[in-house]
């Protein structure tokens, strides 16, 4: 049996602390307005969550890298259920925590609200990145006429694609809470896993399609979204600029106000209007307070992020790895997309945070979860190559690169 070593990747770590901390100072900056206004102090009830979210994601971080990456692949299908099933638990007596008619988050006592949908990104990762990682391509099995083929490919073809319609039907649960923008996400992260596992283009073409289908029926089934969709295109009109269109109008001024270098810390006025400033329109008080160069900075941040993940992708040593890692990336990447956009007036309000900046106990621990399991999946390599492994990864050349063994 052979041994395996870990060979972390200091160069990540360090861009997910730095982007961590930044993401502490903003949620103070653009939090602190409401507390004085509310006579609670000065340190945000936002900030504070997210203080004790934070060792608890860190801790969870270490635990899950030092779990061999096999153990991983082993227990993902058993870690996708538990993350199915925690999706009822909003709507559990006692446990349940709803918010503005939303069903998306449970309380255990002493800890902040937990958000299972964000779980249930990174399970499906996992699970979708455990099943690919094994799988071989389809046999067709020819027969002697249509129904003869229909009865020797179907039942295989559907259990070869039921991992897929698993998170599909996540993703139409968490849809339900109602909560579109996480459910979409959560697709769209699948698919990333799905163009890494080696999905065929034919495949991914009506997968495409019935997503999109599906899509728009979700999307015209709630008059509010349609009726979110049309506004935002009239979001300046005396009708729509403080009801429909208030918190994008919002943060677009924030934004115009900032310019290049911003109008300095602590001096926006969005945040003090804003009413989700620490969480989706956190980006409003980044770029009303320090410009368009500091917008730029984070997402520069996040960006840098990503393409460090992408990179360790593809000098991973396994096929898991490399399919785990791509998922995450693509998550933690296409949020940020999708909250800039959102920001900035590109998008309606879908309530879609910043990964790392915004306010959100249940995403922090998640990315770091996440970002732990990748480590694992990523550093394990064979006994033999470790010495030299460890050579090339040594201070020696002041650089982080995994062995190519």
């Amino acid at each position: 049996m052979k041994k395996t070593v870990r060979i972390a990747d200091p160069l990540l770590f360090w861009l997910l602390i730095a982007a961590t901390f930044v993401g502490l100072f903003f949620i103070f900056d653009a939090g602190y307005p409401r507390e004085i206004a509310n006579g609670r102090g000065v340190i945000p009830s936002d900030l504070r969550n997210q203080l004790i979210a934070l060792p608890i994601a860190l801790l969870a971080s270490w635990f899950a890298a030092k779990v061999n990456s096999d153990a991983w692949m082993k227990w993902a299908k058993v870690i996708w259920i538990i993350a199915f099933l925690s999706l009822f638990l909003p709507y559990a007596p006692g446990i349940g925590y709803p918010q503005n008619g939303a069903y998306r988050w449970f309380k255990i006592p002493g800890l902040p609200a937990i958000q299972p949908a964000e779980f249930a990104k990174m399970a499906a990762i996992l699970y979708l990145a455990s099943v690919f990682a094994t799988r071989k391509p389809f046999a067709f099995k020819p027969g002697k006429d249509l129904l003869d083929k229909i009865d020797r490919n179907m039942m295989p073809y559907l259990k070869r694609i039921w991992p897929v319609i698993w998170v599909v039907i996540a993703a139409i649960i968490i849809e339900r809470e109602p909560d579109m923008g996480t459910a979409f996400i959560l697709g769209v992260a699948a698919f990333a896993v799905c163009v890494a596992g080696g999905v065929s283009r034919k495949s991914l073409v009506i997968g495409t399609a019935c997503v999109m289908i599906g899509g728009i029926a979700f999307t015209m089934s709630q008059p509010y979204r349609m009726a979110r969709i049309t506004n935002h295109l009239h979001r300046w009109d005396s009708e729509n600029i403080d009801s429909t269109g208030y918190q994008t109008v919002q943060s677009e001024l924030g934004f115009a106000e900032g310019g290049l270098l911003g109008v300095g810390p602590g001096n926006g006025r969005a945040k003090h209007v804003l009413p989700a400033a620490t969480t989706d329109f956190v980006m409003a008080t980044v770029g009303e307070e320090f410009g368009i160069l500091g917008s730029l900075s984070v997402l520069g941040l996040i960006g840098f992020i990503v393409f460090r993940m992408l990179e360790l992708a593809g000098k991973a040593t396994t096929r898991f790895g490399a399919i785990a890692v791509t998922g995450v990336a693509a998550w933690i990447g296409l949020q940020a997309a999708l909250n800039i956009m959102m920001s900035n007036g590109l998008l309606p309000a879908i309530g879609v945070p910043m990964p790392f900046i915004s306010y959100g106990g249940s995403s922090l621990a998640a990315m770091w979860l996440s970002l732990g399991i990748c480590n694992s999946a990523l550093c394990a390599v064979p006994q033999e190559g470790a010495n030299s492994a460890t050579r090339r990864n040594g201070w020696r050349d002041r650089r982080s690169r995994l062995s190519r063994a």
